[in-house]
């Protein structure tokens, strides 16, 4: 029942036990105590995760994670007069998919009286242990017939799945004599002697966060409003999966001019706020004044 319904959606899924949630922990962790990420990333995009079962679900049993396939969204701006377009890459709107597969999982497990609540967890990492995907030599996980353009989800459910996905690591075969994300990089953080990226270096790592961008950034790199997409587009196991959203969102000059002056989130305008929620780019907003700027300087450059 499951597979039917997330097949209208064009998703797939995995079922994992509970108990692999220690194994997950035990990798993240000695990532940072063999040196491969810093202390300061793994506190910044580490610190969330929850390995155990939350409150509202103590007893859970299994883990479900979904590749849903994503698009890219279409971006235009005016500033001064001037028309200037760049793009929100694909993962980045989710709260709609998100809404969508809980809905599915309480439809089919809901109506037999079992529980659903979202797991916090290290979804690419959780995605390829379960087979659901492979890393690429991006460090992006790449799920078939959808490429590294999938949104990753997952829940916790009181129902215990007899089946148990987990597996090694694995690294997609055509990695192996491919070198084209690598040198696409603008930060050079994609090494070729191991899976994970030097991610403290990536360019959607400095885009999502508040500091101003280090010299190591390369003014011309920047190709998106939030994250970026340079190894992604190169990829040519992405190329079938690329495709943009049907409509365009348009943020006027007016509208453009509430971010560029760094007003404060609650003061902007409702209109404003609800297209940023719409965009779940609202806990992003601190980040936007700077990246619309470079983005703007950029593209002046090159004109």
């Amino acid at each position: 029942m499951l597979q039917s319904e997330f097949g209208k959606i064009h998703a797939k899924f995995k079922t994992v036990s509970i108990i692999h949630l220690q194994d997950l922990q035990k990798e993240l962790t000695t990532w940072q105590q063999d040196g491969m990420i810093s202390k300061k990333f793994y506190e910044q995009n580490y610190g969330q995760f929850v390995f155990h079962s939350p409150t509202t679900l103590p007893k859970a049993r299994s883990i479900i994670v979904i590749g849903i396939p994503q698009k890219v969204t279409r971006i235009e701006f005016f500033n001064n007069g001037k028309r200037y377009q760049t793009i929100i890459p694909p993962t980045y709107v989710f709260s709609k998919v998100r809404a969508t597969c809980k809905d599915i999982l309480l439809k089919i497990l809901g109506n037999k009286g079992y529980t659903v609540d979202r797991a916090i967890l290290p979804m690419k990492l959780l995605a390829v242990k379960s087979g659901l995907g492979k890393y690429g030599k991006n460090n992006l996980c790449y799920v078939d017939g959808m490429g590294s353009y999938a949104r990753l989800e997952a829940f916790y459910t009181d129902y215990e799945f007899p089946t148990d996905d987990w597996y090694e690591k694995q690294l997609m075969n055509a990695c192996t004599s491919c070198s084209f994300c690598s040198k696409a990089c603008p930060t050079q953080c994609i090494p070729n002697d191991r899976i994970l990226i030097h991610a403290d270096h990536c360019l959607t790592y400095f885009n999502e966060n508040i500091e101003d961008f280090p010299t190591l950034v390369p003014k011309q790199s920047h190709n998106a409003l939030i994250g970026c997409m340079h190894c992604q587009i190169i990829c040519p196991q992405n190329k079938k999966h690329f495709a943009y959203n049907p409509d365009t969102i348009t943020f006027t000059e007016e509208e453009l001019s509430w971010i560029l002056q760094n007003t404060p989130r609650e003061n902007i305008p409702q209109n404003l706020a609800k297209k940023l929620k719409d965009l779940d780019m609202y806990e992003d907003y601190p980040e936007l004044p700077r990246n619309f700027t470079v983005l703007i300087e950029k593209q002046n450059s090159e004109e």
